[in-house]
């Protein structure tokens, strides 16, 4: 599945947005796709990972979430993204 955020627009400070974010994909990883806040598309493709494509204010970003991830994302999915882009250590 592929899910499209634009985070531009979006008044949400992050701790916010981590929030929402991590209620949102709970409902995703059961199926349910609800749109809102900054999350605007849904595609699925029958593939996993689930791929995150974040247009942000400093650029665009792609997160994978999958099985073995997803608790990591629900806590923040910036985090998350920080280390598969290799830019934070894992503790």
């Amino acid at each position: 599945m592929k899910v499209y955020m634009d985070r531009t627009k979006c008044p949400c400070w992050q701790a916010s947005c981590e929030r929402t974010f991590g209620w949102r994909l709970m409902h995703l990883l059961e199926g349910e796709t609800l749109p809102g806040g900054c999350i605007y598309q849904f595609e699925e493709d029958g593939k996993e990972p689930i791929t995150f494509f974040i247009h942000d204010h400093d650029g665009g970003r792609v997160l994978k979430i999958n099985d073995q991830n997803w608790p990591e994302a629900y806590d923040s999915w910036l985090h998350l993204w920080q280390r598969q882009e290799g830019t934070l250590a894992k503790s």
